[in-house]
């Protein structure tokens, strides 16, 4: 069975590669949409931080899981200025 922290492992993969794909993308409307699906795969991980002993998270995958987050905030807000706030 897959751990609950694998999902959030995965979420935080996709919420970054999303963010890339946007900054490669022409199209602004498809570049929206894939900083949507990021901020939703940030909001998962938040979700599951916020009540980690529920989920079996140990300490270790905690901090790295909000090392993550910061990670995905950092690439959206650098997003958002260079997208002019979209």
């Amino acid at each position: 069975m897959p751990s609950w922290f694998g999902f959030l492992q995965t979420e935080a993969d996709l919420a970054l590669t999303f963010i890339a794909m946007a900054r490669d993308h022409l199209n602004p409307e498809r570049s929206a949409g894939l900083l949507r699906n990021a901020r939703t795969a940030l909001s998962q991980i938040q979700r599951g931080l916020a009540n980690p002993a529920f989920h079996g998270l140990s300490e270790n995958e905690i901090a790295f899981l909000e090392q993550r987050c910061t990670e995905v905030e950092s690439a959206l807000r650098d997003e958002n200025v260079v997208r002019g706030g979209q």
